[in-house]
């Protein structure tokens, strides 16, 4: 179980990103698009591209032609929201509470409905739920309940990157840590994270649907189109996506501008971040950068 909590770290928040946009769009949709981008101007070294990913998905959708690692090999460094995959023994320090148990942040009803749910999908009696997670923050079933859509053999970009990278021994560089990102869900009000967790589980066929749509929107490259789908999902979630997309696209905008006049980069963030009106294609686009799709 604990080798699971650290491969599918990053899906729940990938899912959630995708799903923070805001109703207020300038024209839509652009007329070419790709998941990969070359960046040119404002004096840059000639080489540097931005990349969207999803943390986690189904082979099938796996898009990795052998020119992008080749473009991956041709830069001077790698840039991913975290610094690479997090070790087994630094996403545990991250998942256990540091006081309270897990059953503090439901009521009777909710909890009787998670350990239905944990018998019928993770087969998993009351003691033994109780027993593996009455230390463990509410996120973490969140994100097996996410993992459990996933119906196939699965690919993970940033494990890709990460090793072209250390193959080519270029220097991995995030512009978040993983404290961070966990922050984000920590600082939600005990209500928030209670019913985080119960949207997952009971609205799981709507949840397997709309996760097999942005795959295939996914796989066609159109990063706006992403962008609407995801309009229609709805929950409690959403309405936190200042803190969850906006502000960080607004923080990433610095960082990026300061990478990329030092060395050519290759940027690898969640396709969540790269469409939309305060997406980082148009971000770039307002700090001056020329942004061109590349066919994959």
């Amino acid at each position: 179980m604990k080798k699971k909590l650290v491969k599918f770290f990053g899906i729940a928040i990938s899912l959630i990103c995708l799903s923070f946009y805001s109703s207020d769009t300038s024209p839509y949709p652009l007329s070419k698009s790709s998941l990969l981008w070359k960046i040119e101007g404002n004096n840059i070294p000639e080489g540097s591209y931005l990349f969207g990913t999803m943390h986690l998905i189904e082979k099938e959708y796996f898009i990795f032609p052998k020119n992008l690692e080749k473009i991956v090999s041709k830069t001077d460094q790698l840039i991913m929201e975290i610094a690479g995959i997090p070790t087994q023994e630094e996403t545990l320090k991250l998942v256990f509470l540091k006081e309270g148990t897990f059953f503090d942040f439901f009521t009777k009803e909710q909890t009787d409905s998670i350990l239905i749910w944990a018998k019928s999908k993770i087969h998993l009696n009351e003691d033994q739920f109780k027993n593996s997670f009455s230390k463990m923050k509410p996120f973490i079933l969140v994100q097996m309940a996410v993992q459990m859509q996933y119906k196939g053999k699965t690919e993970s970009y940033e494990t890709k990157f990460q090793s072209i990278a250390e193959k080519n021994k270029l220097p991995i560089k995030g512009l978040e840590t993983i404290e961070f990102q966990m922050s984000l869900f920590d600082n939600l009000t005990k209500e928030e994270q209670a019913e985080m967790v119960m949207e997952s589980i009971r609205e799981s066929k709507k949840s397997d649907l709309l996760l097999k749509k942005m795959q295939q929107v996914y796989s066609r490259q159109n990063i706006d189109s992403l962008y609407m789908l995801v309009q229609e999902e709805n929950g409690l979630i959403s309405k936190k996506q200042d803190v969850f997309l906006t502000e960080r696209n607004m923080k990433w905008i610095p960082q990026i501008n300061q990478l990329l006049s030092q060395k050519k980069c290759f940027i690898a963030v969640g396709a969540g971040h790269l469409g939309g009106p305060i997406g980082i294609i148009r971000l770039l686009h307002k700090e001056g950068y020329t942004l061109t799709p590349i066919e994959l």
